[in-house]
């Protein structure tokens, strides 16, 4: 049940994760709650002991380190597949068909959750061209969603170089604005014919796309206008040469 667990969060928010970490931490938590289970005589105790302390760390563990906002990500997730998979298992007890076949009925119901899952997270736009990345400079790293724009063609005039384009309120977490050297890109776009762009160039930029990951360095990171990628779901614009 954990490795399902682990391994839906791993593959409906692109984390990226080696399977045999996903496994190796599924049998920790088992090892800890079977261990749990016997010292522990009060089944509320117990509950809230493998939900809340075990599982939460074996979560951290799996997925490494992260920012609060992935870390509480990776637990709702995980939980969220935890109780429909119990549902599921307890309704298919119920109509006998995990009683006959319990080999079956495990996967049918790994299948049918998934099947739920994708279903929301394609409704959400979170799909093939949503993606995790990751931005660096100096010692400063942060990390974001992002999305690929084949309609992104926006190009530093003087180098060539293709420009992504990050939220101002997340430039406003990772830019020093004492230390960073922001520059201007002329760049014309519906409504703006004349307009000027705030670059930085950061020491390198990880895009995580499932199992896929891909760096590149110096990256030139555009901040786009307060407002424009605000109330979307994701953080930040790649280039269409970065798909």
């Amino acid at each position: 049940m954990d490795f399902i667990a682990f391994a839906g969060t791993n593959l409906f928010l692109k984390r990226g994760r080696k399977y045999r970490f996903l496994l190796l931490g599924a049998a920790v938590s088992a090892f800890l709650s079977v261990v749990c289970l016997l010292a522990v005589k009060n089944y509320m105790l117990y509950c809230l002991v493998t939900h809340f302390l075990i599982n939460t760390a074996m979560i951290r563990i799996v997925f490494g380190r992260c920012s609060a906002k992935t870390f509480l990500e990776n637990w709702a997730v995980t939980y969220l597949i935890v109780i429909l998979l119990g549902g599921m298992m307890e309704w298919l007890g119920g109509s006998g068909v995990l009683a006959r076949n319990l080999l079956l009925a495990v996967p049918a119901a790994a299948l049918g959750v998934y099947g739920a899952l994708y279903y929301l997270m394609r409704r959400r736009s979170f799909g093939n061209h949503m993606m995790r990345a990751q931005i660096r400079k100096d010692a400063r790293y942060i990390e974001l969603v992002a999305y690929w724009d084949s309609g992104n063609q926006l190009r530093d005039p003087y180098t060539g170089q293709g420009i992504s384009i990050i939220s101002q309120a997340k430039a406003r977490e990772f830019v020093d604005g004492k230390k960073d050297r922001i520059r201007f890109v002329p760049y014309r776009s519906l409504g703006e014919t004349d307009g000027l762009l705030a670059v930085l160039d950061v020491d390198e930029m990880v895009v995580q796309d499932g199992e896929r990951q891909q760096k590149f360095r110096h990256m030139a990171i555009g901040i786009a206008q307060k407002g424009l990628l605000e109330d979307k779901a994701y953080d930040m614009i790649l280039h269409a040469s970065l798909g």
